[in-house]
């Protein structure tokens, strides 16, 4: 079992998209760490949750990019789980996901953050 690694923003550094139809609302920081999600999908509201481990990509104030070892519904409820690092508390963001590419073995998820994970602590 690996060792949780701290979450890693750099927030002086907002990179720019190169598509000139980009239609994201907030600027993207650079994330990495890794981080805990329980998905609920969407095809079926009732049925059981899973956890997936993410690697985080990217965050903004309304969303989250990260990558996953397996695949996610378009669609899916999910839970996002940041742990707590030294003094700092652990947070939980709560979303949907709105993407889903594979990418040679890995696939990169899009998630569009609810108005209760909007606000980003710090």
């Amino acid at each position: 079992m690996s060792k949780p690694q701290p979450l890693r923003l750099t927030p002086t550094e907002s990179h720019g998209d190169a598509l000139f139809f980009e239609r994201r609302r907030a600027a993207r920081r650079r994330a990495s760490g890794r981080v805990t999600a329980v998905c609920r999908d969407a095809a079926d509201p009732e049925g059981p949750q899973r956890l997936v481990a993410m690697q985080l990509q990217d965050l903004s104030d309304t969303g989250v990019g990260a990558t996953a070892q397996e695949p996610v519904s378009v669609g899916s409820s999910i839970t996002l789980f940041f742990p707590p690092h030294g003094n700092e508390p652990g947070f939980d963001l709560t979303g949907t996901v709105v993407r889903c590419r594979s990418i040679d073995d890995k696939h990169q998820l899009g998630i569009a953050l609810s108005q209760a994970g909007a606000k980003l602590a710090g």
